[in-house]
Parts: structure tokens; C-alpha cells; sequence
């Protein structure tokens, strides 16, 4: 099933209430209060461990999907989201904005495409490869 980023808080909600859990119960499992649950389920708070934890407490897994149809290997995750964090923090910038804007410059394609090559390298070289692709597509940053 194909589901927006935007829709998971409904999801999680959805998949709580179908096992009869209340908000205060999924957060016991989770080890949070049921105020964030409440705001993980209204869209809010959402970061890749915290999703992590919700679904392992629901016994349920997700496929992040980054290039077109292609399936991307758990590692290959991994590396991703690690290169997004230090992305951010070289150039002052949330995880999302810098979520956004390697999207918009098409970072992540280069990111899975190179992946054989890319994790090769210091985080710092990565990050100046994915700057310098980005600036290539249109970017600012360089």
C-alpha cells in the first residue's frame, strides 16, 4: 500500500482504534505519554525513530520509497537518513527542510543511485558531492 508521508499520523490512528488500543495504551508500548501519541496521530512529531517505534509496537513495518517505483534496500535507508541529518546540519537546516530540498534537487536520486560509491567516502565528502549535485539541479547551496 502506498501511503502519503502526510497521511501515516491517520494511519497510526487508524491501525490503534482496528486493535482496540487507546492512546494512553500505544503509548505505554511506545515508552511516550498519550499526548504524543495524540500527536503523532494528528501528523505532528513525526520523525523516522519515532514512526519506528510506533510501528514496532503495532507489530507493523514500512518501505520507504525515495526513487520512482524502485524498492530501496534497508541499508541503503540507513546511510540516506544518516546523510540527511549531517546534510542539515552543515548548512543549518531542519531534517525537513533539508528533506525538501534534496528532493526538489534531486539529492536522493543521487544518493541511491551512488550508493556503492557514496558510502565509501567520509560523511563530509558525501555531503559536499550531494551539495554540489543539488547546486547542479538548481539548488542555492554550495
Amino acid at each position: 500500500m502506498n501511503v502519503d508521508i502526510n497521511k501515516i499520523g491517520a494511519l497510526i490512528c487508524e491501525e490503534r482504534i482496528r486493535r482496540g488500543l487507546t492512546q494512553e495504551e500505544l503509548g505505554i508500548r511506545v515508552g511516550v505519554g498519550k499526548a504524543q501519541i495524540s500527536k503523532i496521530e494528528s501528523g505532528k512529531g513525526l520523525t523516522i525513530k519515532t514512526v519506528t517505534k510506533v510501528l514496532e509496537a503495532l507489530n507493523m513495518s514500512a518501505t520507504i520509497r525515495l526513487v520512482g517505483s524502485r524498492n530501496i534496500e534497508k541499508h541503503i535507508i540507513g546511510y540516506v537518513i544518516a546523510v540527511i541529518s549531517e546534510f542539515a546540519k552543515a548548512y543549518n537546516m531542519t531534517i525537513r527542510e533539508a528533506s525538501n530540498y534534496l528532493n526538489r534537487h534531486k539529492g536522493f536520486d543521487f544518493l541511491t543511485e551512488h550508493y556503492e560509491a557514496e558510502h565509501l567516502l567520509s560523511m563530509d565528502d558525501s555531503v559536499q558531492d550531494l551539495a554540489r549535485v543539488c547546486y547542479n539541479n538548481g539548488g542555492g547551496i554550495l
